[in-house]
């Protein structure tokens, strides 16, 4: 695990905002908003590996430009992963780079089963924090919440707030 935390940590560049403290706050933001708002019986220990997993990777190897910069001047990575969530999608892949690489799976000692959920969930999370992403998001889960429909045992719904939550913490941070 800590080859796994050093790599991740390596792994941001020195750039003003979206660099290795950035993502720790992310992370410690996650926790507090998980223990405050008592919502720590709503989701799997899964879940919330892969949350806090996501929290530390989301901003990966960010260069300090944004989607639309990508897109813009046709960067390598606006070629490599298209105009939708470029970043973000840069962002997991680097993760799961790094998971891969030897001695720094700490997802070794789960099921196939278990590791594919967490590879789902940490797919969502990191990419919940594209801001386009938050807007889509907000228009499925207000009104769920309004009518008092929501409802944490549905995956769907847990999805949902999961990616808010990401979103709530990234922007906080």
């Amino acid at each position: 695990m800590l080859r796994w935390l050093i790599t991740v940590k390596r792994n941001y560049r020195n750039v003003p905002y979206h660099n290795w403290r950035h993502a720790f706050n992310v992370a410690h933001n996650m926790f507090a908003l998980l223990k405050t708002c008592d919502m720590m019986a709503m989701f799997e220990d899964l879940e919330y590996l892969a949350m806090f997993v996501g929290c530390l990777c989301h901003d990966l190897d960010h260069r300090g430009t944004n989607n639309s910069f990508q897109e813009k001047t046709g960067s390598a990575l606006a070629l490599l992963y298209g105009t939708q969530n470029t970043m973000e999608q840069h962002h997991f892949n680097h993760a799961v780079m790094i998971l891969n690489s030897e001695g720094h799976n700490i997802f070794s000692n789960l099921s196939s089963s278990q590791y594919s959920k967490v590879m789902n969930v940490l797919k969502l999370s990191i990419l919940a924090t594209d801001l386009s992403v938050y807007f889509q998001l907000r228009s499925q889960f207000f009104p769920l919440v309004a009518d008092g429909q929501f409802d944490s045992a549905i995956k769907d719904h847990r999805d949902l707030l999961r990616s808010l939550l990401m979103t709530a913490c990234d922007v906080a941070a």
